[in-house]
Order: structure tokens, then C-alpha cells, then sequence
């Protein structure tokens, strides 16, 4: 008890000066907000812990005990062990052997407590939330209210991105390098602290989940360039939104070539390979109604193009409400009918964004999303897991549908608790 109130106290210190440095005039939706992402992480152990035999989360926790009882013995051991060691003697996986010696600096100073390095994991994480959506309110105030409400509030976004699972630290590393691309967006600069950061987050983010980079990364690069083309080499009233589009797209293309050389999955000739691999592995392992279905899926670009609508929209919106098998599903279900809704309203109102000046922000956002989303679903079809692993991207397209398709006066009213 006495190592729980220590660690409580240490948390809520850090909350409340956080708190004081960037909650300004959002003082509940602050509170609210980190309650709420606190509670998921612990509702995650719960739910894994209740209801699942075997699970991800408990899984990493056992094996950074078992690397945490390496510093009890010898400390020199367990540091050299974190920085030198490429072995995969936990569980199999250079990434998840990076994530479990991550988890095992907080094991190690919690006498070995699940629940208290949830709550870490979860606080870190509302941290780089929190700050993206402050960074985005800044710059882009019409934005404010969808980006608290997407990454602050929304169930998914915020149950898969808590608690000790890889998600959590990857969306943490995945929402700081978005709120420096605005900030370089809006001030063409950064300092040399922010370039570090940039490096330290890549890394991190590469090590757990290199394929939200991989596609983060050249559509980040993709927009700069598109931009600095527009201003720089074009007036920017005589270019068209269509020809804008076009030109961002070539440059993604350029950018995701660049990136088909940076891991031995994405080389061209075996990048179509390991989705289709991926697929048939998850088709033999997950029952036939809990997934998306390709027929004739094969290693070319004719046949993934063929297959990237019906990917797009089940990585959106399915599991759909008749095909929900349990209660977790069900939730699900129904979080996607709304997500459904949302899109047929904001679709509504696209033709206005065509002539805004953030049109190429959210042609950008929308290729981020789209892309993420088709080769997720490809490679791990299965509800369950494309569901947890579609986190990725959702925040940033619940985003943009809530303010296509809410009005504005409605978020006013809703974040009126100051």
C-alpha cells in the first residue's frame, strides 16, 4: 500500500503540473479527459484479465518482471542488457522485446505492480494526446473541439491507446510527431530540442510499430513539399484543388519508393508478399465470420488495388452492427454505425473544404488514414485485431468527419464546463 500511494502521489504531482502548464482555459475537460484515459488502461487489464485467457498486455508484463528480477541481481547486467541486447529470448519479436524492456524500467521501480505501470503508460500517453490537441487548437481553432473529442474522448481511440500494450506508446510517439509537423507546418522552423525529440520519437516509434512511420512519414514530407511547390514555385490561387491533390499524391508515391528500401517487409519485391502472407495466416487462425474477406488475394499490385475499396470500408466501418458476436463487438459495432453516419454528413460538406485554405492539411489527413487503413485491414483482417491496430489513424479521422458533420455551436455547448 505504502508503494501505491508513493507512486499515486508521484502521478497526480505530475498531472498537476502538466495541468499548470497547459490546460489554460480547458481546467475540467482536463481532469475529465485524464480520468477518463486513467480509467481505460485499467479497464483494459480488467477486460484482458476477466475475459481472456491468454492476452498481449499480461504477456509483456510477465516478461518484463522476469527482466526487471535481472536489475534486483545486477544492475550493470540489466542496463547493458536494455542498450546491447538483440536476442529474442522473451518473446520472439524484436519489436515486443523492445516494448518489454520499455515496460520493465516501470516494473522495476513498482515492485513488479501491473496496475500502477498501467496508469503510467496511460498518463504518458494522455500527455502527447493532450499536447497534440492543444497544438492543433493554437494553430487551427476550428479544429479545437473534434480533436478533444477524437482524442480525448473517443471510446476507441482512447481504450486502444491506454494501459500496457504497444498501441499506447506508439499513439504517444504518433501524436507528438504530429504536433511538430503542425508547428513546422504553421512556422516553417523548429529548434534544435524539437529535432531531437523528432529523432528520440521516430526511433521509438519505428522500434514498436514501423508501419504507422512508414506511412506517417512520406505523407508528412509529401505535404511540406506539395506546399513549398505552391507558394514557392506556383501562384497558389491559380492551382486547383484537384491538380493540388495530384500533386501530393505523386509525391507520397516518391516518398513511399524511398521507404520500400528502410525494411526488409517493405522491399518491393517482398512488401506484397508479407501482406498476402499476413492474410493467409490470419484466414487459417480467426473464424470465418470475425474477419474480412479477399477472394483470389495475390502478391500484385492489380489484385491489392482491386481489393483496397472493400479494405478501406471494412477497416472503417465493420464489424457492422448484424455481425457483432459478443458485447465487445457490439460496442464496437455501433461506435462504427456512428463513425458511418458521421462520414454520410461530412461528405456532404467536402466540396466547401476544396476551396479552404487547410485543403492540402486535410487531403494529407485523408491520404494518411486511407492508407493506413487499406493495408492494415489487408494484412490483419481479423475484427479483433484491426480493430485495436486501426487506432493508428482513427483520431484523425474521427477528427475530421466530427467537424464536416457537427455544428460548431453544439461543441461549444458540449466543452462549456470551464
Amino acid at each position: 500500500m505504502i508503494v501505491v500511494f508513493f507512486h499515486l502521489l508521484i502521478l497526480f504531482t505530475l498531472a498537476f503540473l502538466w495541468f499548470r502548464y497547459s490546460a489554460g482555459d480547458n481546467r475540467l475537460v482536463y481532469w475529465v479527459a485524464l480520468l477518463v484515459k486513467l480509467g481505460a488502461g485499467i479497464l483494459l487489464g480488467y477486460v484482458y484479465s476477466a475475459h481472456y485467457s491468454d492476452s498481449d498486455t499480461f504477456s509483456f508484463f510477465q516478461d518484463s518482471v522476469e527482466l526487471a528480477s535481472m536489475a534486483k541481481a545486477d544492475w550493470w547486467s540489466y542496463l547493458n542488457y536494455l542498450w546491447f541486447e538483440k536476442d529474442q529470448a522473451f518473446s520472439g519479436e524484436n519489436r515486443t522485446l523492445f516494448f518489454v524492456k520499455l515496460v520493465s524500467l516501470f516494473t522495476v521501480f513498482t515492485q513488479d505492480s501491473y496496475w500502477i505501470v498501467s496508469l503510467y503508460f496511460s498518463f504518458f500517453s494522455f500527455v502527447a494526446s493532450w499536447w497534440l490537441v492543444s497544438v492543433i487548437s493554437w494553430y487551427h481553432p476550428m479544429l479545437r473541439s473534434s480533436a478533444m473529442l477524437a482524442f480525448l474522448f473517443f471510446p476507441s481511440c482512447i481504450f486502444w491507446s491506454s494501459g500496457i500494450i504497444k498501441e499506447s506508446v506508439a499513439m504517444a510517439m504518433l501524436c507528438i510527431l504530429s504536433g511538430l509537423f503542425v508547428t513546422i507546418w504553421n512556422e516553417s522552423k523548429l529548434s534544435a530540442i524539437q529535432v531531437v525529440v523528432i529523432f528520440v520519437t521516430t526511433w521509438v516509434l519505428w522500434s514498436l510499430k514501423y508501419y504507422y512511420a512508414a506511412v506517417f512519414f512520406p505523407v508528412a514530407l509529401a505535404a511540406l513539399l506539395t506546399r513549398w511547390f505552391v507558394t514557392q514555385r506556383m501562384r497558389a490561387s491559380a492551382i486547383s484543388a484537384y491538380r493540388e491533390f495530384v500533386l501530393l499524391v505523386v509525391l507520397l508515391m516518391v516518398f513511399v519508393f524511398v521507404v520500400t528500401f528502410v525494411h526488409p517487409n517493405f522491399y518491393p519485391q517482398r512488401i506484397f508478399e508479407v501482406v498476402v502472407e499476413n492474410y493467409d495466416s490470419f484466414s487459417e487462425k480467426s473464424e470465418p465470420e470475425k474477419m474480412v474477406h479477399f477472394k483470389n488475394l495475390k502478391p500484385a499490385v492489380g489484385s491489392l488495388l482491386r481489393h483496397a475499396p472493400w479494405a478501406l470500408l471494412s477497416g472503417l466501418f465493420r464489424p457492422f452492427v448484424w455481425e457483432a458476436s459478443n458485447v465487445f463487438s457490439f460496442f464496437v459495432s455501433l461506435e462504427n454505425l456512428l463513425l458511418l453516419t458521421l462520414t454520410f454528413f461530412s461528405v456532404r460538406q467536402f466540396r466547401v473544404s476544396l476551396n479552404s485554405p487547410h485543403r492540402l492539411l486535410i487531403f494529407a489527413a485523408l491520404l494518411y488514414c486511407a492508407v493506413l487503413c487499406i493495408f492494415l485491414t489487408l494484412s490483419a483482417p481479423n475484427f479483433g485485431t484491426y480493430v485495436r491496430y486501426r487506432v493508428g489513424f482513427l483520431p484523425f479521422f474521427v477528427m475530421l468527419i466530427m467537424y464536416k458533420s457537427i455544428p460548431e455551436q453544439w461543441f461549444n455547448k458540449l466543452f462549456r464546463m470551464n
